[in-house]
């Protein structure tokens, strides 16, 4: 083993060791604990304690081994930024409906099969990262979600894509790349009029873009495989875009 890799473990310890310290002191005052960071620790389950720090506005959870996202979360109603990255995640609680203030949710590299629906009622997400999971479809009432700007769903097992996306009409980013979809893209999605950025490639099947694309008239960034069809008039009298092959 190499000596850089040798203190790249022991900073990762190190900083491990912090974070239980920094659950151990927000424990002992829960009802004070703001921020926490408990993030490369080791956890095969989320501390029952921060369950009772409901004033709690952002929760750092990211690098660990849980498996499950419990009940109690629903506990933290004030919680803006929930953060479960590279977990071993394989299901989500419905209480997720109880964080009405949580604007960014990142449970990107995990296992997650499915979704529960109530993960709508979040109505003030902007950012949601579901990427690097095994979802293989999306709930339909993800058109709820209003207020969202950004969308992550690469690497997935996606084989269809809900036409509820193209309610997101404050969407800006929107990334459905290395996919298995095997239908073609909604065309709801041309409704998508603040959309900037977008990467449908490596999706499977699917090489042609809708018609109503040429719609998304703020599109600067559009990133597709070699063989994409794109409609005719996509980018016309749009100067700013600029089209990626993969």
């Amino acid at each position: 083993m190499g000596k850089g890799v040798i203190i790249l473990l022991f900073l990762a310890v190190t900083a491990g060791c912090d974070n239980i310290k920094n659950l151990d002191r927000a424990s002992q005052q829960p009802e004070r604990a703001k921020t926490l960071n408990v993030s490369s620790s080791n956890l095969e389950k989320v501390p029952a304690s921060i369950g009772e720090m409901t004033g709690l506005q952002e929760l750092n959870l990211f690098r660990n081994k849980i498996d499950s996202l419990p009940d109690f979360i629903g506990n933290l109603t004030e919680l803006e930024n929930l953060s479960l990255q590279s977990n071993r995640l394989v299901w989500v609680t419905p209480k997720l409906s109880a964080l009405k203030k949580c604007r960014k949710l990142n449970l990107r590299f995990n296992r997650l099969e499915s979704l529960p629906n109530e993960i709508c009622e979040m109505e003030n997400l902007v950012e949601l990262d579901l990427r690097n999971n095994r979802l293989k479809s999306l709930p339909c009432c993800l058109g709820k979600l209003q207020k969202l700007e950004y969308l992550y769903l690469s690497d997935n097992m996606l084989e269809t894509l809900p036409e509820e996306i193209g309610q997101l009409t404050h969407l800006k980013v929107l990334y459905l790349s290395s996919n298995n979809v095997s239908e073609p893209m909604p065309e709801s999605y041309g409704e998508l009029s603040n959309l900037t950025e977008l990467d449908v490639s490596r999706m499977g099947s699917v090489v042609q873009l809708p018609a109503s694309l040429q719609n998304c008239r703020k599109l600067e960034l559009l990133i597709i495989d070699n063989g994409t069809v794109l409609p005719y008039s996509t980018g016309r009298g749009n100067p700013r875009l600029k089209v990626i092959y993969r």
